[in-house]
């Protein structure tokens, strides 16, 4: 951890015709981050004890706006003017970047870091704590880009009838999720889905990479006949506002003779499947055959995976 604000310098104080100095002496130092001219990032000015022409001291520099630029030292004796030229730093300064309110700075484009930091082992890999206030921020753009998926659950309590005239009946069941029976009208029956979910997150586009539907039938006959999934792109009645992510029409089947935990049906999906900040509404329909008008399917919830790292 660095902790200190010093420069050490040391140097040779001779008079104008190079006869070595003896006594004290008030020498400011000054830092600059170009080589001639400009204007003093900081400066210290100190009482040093000059022996044969030898001194030895340490310029004070905690309060200096350093950021990784090349840096260049100044020393001016007894107000005599600085002395030229300027002192070239070396690397060893740029590790006050570590102190508190130190910023890194420099100009990278594309995939390059300016900072990275990588554990080999098992633990955590950047650790930030505040007592009272924001233990971590983003700036600029605010992008968090992250390779770990998230999941989002819908409980399929929130399924409902396609069109409000449908004869189907939609009974909550005691785990979050519905038994849909088909009704009195026959054939099969079209239910719908309520999807909320972010376009960005923490300024990444959302990609949604995976589906998950757990569900039952009653019978071998009580079953999923289509899935439809949809991204809205504008508000109207043509395909033009709407994008199709998936749009699977085969008969699944997972009845509870055989399946007494129920089913899993999962998908991979990647067409049409980047939510933005202009285009993020998604549907999700159901289409479901039933044996009968008493018979059930029975829909736990949906998973969706999001991943956010493109």
């Amino acid at each position: 951890e660095a902790r200190s604000g010093y420069i050490p310098v040391q140097g040779r104080l001779t008079d104008a015709d190079g006869s070595p100095l003896d006594g004290d002496y008030s020498l400011t130092f000054r830092l600059y981050d170009v080589s001639t001219g400009g204007t003093a990032l900081c400066t210290d000015t100190r009482s040093v004890t000059v022996e044969d022409g030898l001194f030895s001291k340490y310029m004070y520099a905690g309060n200096c706006p350093i950021s990784g630029q090349q840096l260049y030292l100044s020393i001016e004796v007894e107000g005599d003017g600085e002395m030229t030229p300027r002192q070239y730093l070396d690397n060893v300064p740029y590790a006050w970047s570590l102190r508190p309110g130190a910023v890194i700075k420099y100009n990278l484009s594309g995939d390059n870091a300016i900072l990275h930091v990588e554990n080999s082992g098992s633990g955590v890999g950047v650790y930030a704590a505040s007592a009272s206030g924001v233990a971590l921020r983003a700036g600029g753009s605010g992008v968090v880009q992250s390779t770990a998926p998230s999941y989002l659950w819908i409980s399929g309590s929130g399924a409902r009838p396609y069109h409000q005239s449908d004869s189907t009946i939609i009974d909550m069941d005691t785990v979050g999720g519905a038994k849909i029976y088909r009704g009195a009208t026959a054939g099969n029956k079209n239910v719908m889905l309520p999807i909320t979910v972010p376009g960005t997150l923490y300024g990444q586009n959302v990609r949604l990479t995976g589906m998950e539907i757990h569900w039952a039938g009653q019978t071998e006959f009580d079953g999923l006949a289509a899935v439809l999934l949809r991204r809205q792109t504008g508000v109207c009645g043509t395909s033009s506002c709407y994008l199709t992510i998936l749009f699977d029409t085969t008969d699944h089947v997972c009845d509870v003779g055989n399946n007494p935990t129920g089913c899993v049906q999962s998908y991979n999906l990647s067409n049409n499947n980047v939510l933005s900040p202009d285009s993020g509404v998604l549907y999700l329909t159901l289409e479901l055959g039933f044996s009968g008008a008493s018979t059930w399917v029975e829909i736990g919830g949906v998973r969706l995976t999001l991943a956010y790292d493109d």
